[in-house]
């Protein structure tokens, strides 16, 4: 299942180098502080919730902080419109606004509360498990959106947003047909220069981002529907199933059909 939700506890430490993921995290902080690098330098303190939108670069200073955390492939959800759509308040992050939120007391509580018991549904292995972190998920993000709703964010210098940016094209429009040229065309820049900033930046190339947001469609696809493999080929973005099924295999080591048929058996 593409949701991990647990405590954490990062000890007292010197910090680590820069990491890059392509699955969203949340954290709320319950005690104590960590000092982070993203988009900048940060303090997140106790009652603060950090987000972290796939791809953004971020790395931990000197930290002693404890708490709740969830982090989720954007396929988590498995709800149509790509991943994009998916991502909830972390694309208001992608698109320039403060990474950390410092909601109030009751919002904290309810917030901890859902942390908690998506915790102990994705640690179980009974029947409807999965839908029911699903829906724990959800009430995740609609807390974050009623945070997110009441907070202003300021925007960041555009060399900082423009990796963002062009992940958040690539999310929206990853089932088309899609090249580093149409990404760079869209943000105004030359191919170079993206291909540059976004494999700086995340560790990625553009086509790598690419590739990764359409596996999250198809793997929603093969897990919440019974469309035939050459069906979701055409979906995510391959005109030839054979490639598609060599992409796919690939990346996860399996055929899409075997994918599948571990997946809707309770695989991880």
């Amino acid at each position: 299942m593409p949701i991990w939700a647990g405590r954490f506890h990062v000890p007292p430490r010197a910090g680590r180098g820069t990491a890059v993921h392509a699955y969203a995290v949340v954290m709320l902080v319950t005690r104590g502080e960590s000092k982070m690098r993203h988009a900048g330098d940060l303090v997140v303190r106790a009652g603060d919730v950090h987000l972290i939108p796939p791809g953004d670069a971020h790395g931990a200073g000197a930290s002693n902080a404890e708490g709740w955390g969830v982090a989720f492939h954007p396929d988590a959800l498995g709800e149509d419109g790509g991943a994009g759509s998916r991502l909830g308040p972390l694309l208001r992050v992608r698109k320039g606004c403060h990474p950390v939120l410092r909601p109030t007391l009751p919002q904290r509580r309810r917030l901890a509360r859902w942390m908690r018991l998506l915790a102990a549904e994705v640690a179980r292995n009974e029947p409807g498990h999965e839908e029911a972190a699903r829906s724990l998920l959800r009430l995740v993000l609609i807390e974050l959106e009623r945070m997110t709703a009441a907070q202003g964010g300021t925007s960041e210098p555009p060399s900082l947003g423009l990796s963002r940016k062009a992940l958040t094209y690539i999310e929206t429009h990853c089932l088309e047909p899609l090249s580093l040229a149409q990404v760079a065309k869209a943000l105004g820049r030359s191919s170079a220069h993206v291909a540059g900033v976004v494999r700086q930046e995340t560790g990625r190339t553009v086509g790598e981002w690419i590739l990764e947001c359409r596996m999250s469609e198809a793997r929603r696809r093969l897990r919440g529907t019974d469309e035939r493999v050459d069906i979701i080929a055409e979906r995510v973005g391959y005109a030839d199933v054979t490639h598609f099924i060599r992409q796919f295999r690939r990346v996860h080591g399996v055929t899409p059909a075997a994918w599948r048929r571990k997946a809707t058996a309770g695989g991880p």
